[in-house]
């Protein structure tokens, strides 16, 4: 994906974006005109990968108008304090480790470290701001990957609504494309 961006590439923009969906709630003001950006078909058009059936069918549940009561109750059962789907990561990676990580690089801190959203958005600054495919390796082989690798599942299992089991899907996919760059660049 480097190949194809500009300093804000679409790996960047897309892990921004899946960060602030997972991370905050659907009726946060925040992400007001981010729905309507998705059911304009900006992430269609934001999309640099090969689009299959499954991605057009993902696409097409992200830009569905829905009830932002309903959207939210999804939220919530999946995400929430009690959620089918815990956001929480310090279950399956160690959260010293990742601070220490995030420390080496001067990165700055993060809202909720022990967030799944935060590693999407840590894969966005690595992206911008660090020139080395080696740290973004590692930062995929010790952190993002193992996290998504159990709760990407999770979220497509759980979910009630197709919005956020799409949008799990789209995140597997995305990681899977960047972690097969990063693998190409490394050999």
């Amino acid at each position: 994906m480097q190949n194809q961006a500009s300093n804000f590439n679409e790996f960047s923009l897309l892990s921004r974006l899946f960060g602030n969906l997972y991370y905050r709630n659907p009726k946060d003001s925040v992400l007001t005109n981010v729905f309507a950006w998705l059911q304009q078909g900006g992430l269609q058009n934001a999309w640099a990968l090969e689009e299959d059936k499954a991605t057009k069918e993902a696409f097409a549940s992200l830009q569905m108008k829905i009830d932002p009561n309903a959207l939210a109750e999804e939220y919530d059962y999946l995400f929430g304090t009690e959620g089918k789907a815990s956001t929480q990561i310090s279950s399956i990676i160690d959260l010293d480790e990742l601070a220490a990580f995030r420390e080496e690089r001067a990165m700055p801190q993060l809202e909720n470290s022990d967030h799944v959203a935060g590693l999407l958005l840590t894969a966005a600054w690595i992206e911008d701001n660090v020139d080395s495919t080696q740290a973004q390796t590692q930062f995929f082989q010790q952190f993002l990957l193992p996290v998504s690798a159990k709760w990407l599942p999770l979220v497509e299992q759980q979910a009630r609504l197709p919005f956020y089991r799409q949008l799990a899907y789209l995140t597997r996919e995305l990681l899977s494309a960047m972690a097969d760059e990063l693998e190409e660049e490394t050999e």
